[in-house]
């Protein structure tokens, strides 16, 4: 893209004219009122639900109506009926509904082969096929209907393919200094061109 300046007779008002560009973008919060900037996330999740983890991933349970042991396949975060649940990353809303164990549930597609799920939600916002941004309210909790814990709670998994992570590895990945886990090496062709 080619930048056509204005023709200035004197550079010192080329100068000028950044200087004034800049002192105007660097006032606009005021001028505006903006009282915080949004800025992209640095995680590809964040936690839905501001809460303690209840129940663990992999932990074990009693599943009282079908008195089984199960393991857990995703994390449990207690909070109170009516708290919002937010959109743990940017997708696409793939299923709105009923499961058999975790009641009422959510399910956004992050790309073709991650999935994260929200089950045990009271209330629904989202509709199948709506576009999501990380942290849009997605739902809210207060359903009594997963045999994983008694109070009030989120049950939140991530799927990747069809395995189940855990959400809280997933959750703590560093993701500032990706470079570390990325080398670059020289790989010679396998193949030879002649040019004639």
């Amino acid at each position: 893209m080619k930048i056509i300046w204005p023709k200035l007779k004197f550079p010192v008002l080329k100068v000028s004219f950044f200087l004034v560009i800049a002192i105007a973008i660097t006032a606009l919060p005021a001028v505006f009122n903006i009282k915080e900037v949004a800025a992209l996330p640095s995680s590809p999740f964040i936690l839905p639900l501001s809460g303690e983890v209840a129940v663990k991933f992999r932990q074990e349970y009693f599943d009282e109506v079908e008195l089984v042991t199960r393991k857990h396949t995703g994390v449990d975060i207690a909070g109170r009926p009516g708290d919002v649940v937010r959109a743990s990353g940017n997708g696409i809303v793939a299923y709105t509904g009923f499961s058999a164990i975790g009641g009422r549930t959510v399910v956004i597609r992050h790309n073709e082969k991650l999935r994260s799920t929200y089950l045990n939600i009271l209330d629904c916002f989202v509709t199948k096929g709506e576009l999501v941004s990380q942290g849009d309210i997605i739902a809210s909790i207060g359903a009594a209907d997963d045999p994983s814990l008694k109070k009030s709670h989120l049950h939140f998994g991530i799927i990747y393919l069809d395995s189940y992570l855990d959400p809280e590895d997933v959750l703590n990945i560093d993701y500032t200094s990706i470079t570390r886990f990325i080398s670059l090496e020289y790989i010679s062709p396998d193949i030879s061109l002649q040019i004639n």
